[in-house]
């Protein structure tokens, strides 16, 4: 998959990132918290690939159920 890149951002410390998506692209950014240390970093880069992996970001499922599915 070669259709990401990641960016870091001073998030609050609470949020560990994200992944927006740009359908016109089919493009997707994974953002991480420029707050959090490099290992806490990793483990939420591959969090948000599942998500990207897994199509979540056409999920009709609420956000809750999809993180819990997510984080199995």
């Amino acid at each position: 998959m070669d259709n990401f890149i990641t960016v870091y951002q001073n998030l609050p410390c609470k949020i560990k990132g994200y992944v927006a998506y740009k359908p016109d692209e089919d493009y997707y950014t994974i953002v991480l918290n420029s707050r959090l240390s490099y290992i806490q970093n990793l483990q939420t880069f591959e969090h948000e690939l599942l998500h990207i992996q897994h199509g979540d970001i056409n999920s009709d499922m609420p956000v809750s159920l999809i993180e819990k599915y997510t984080n199995r």
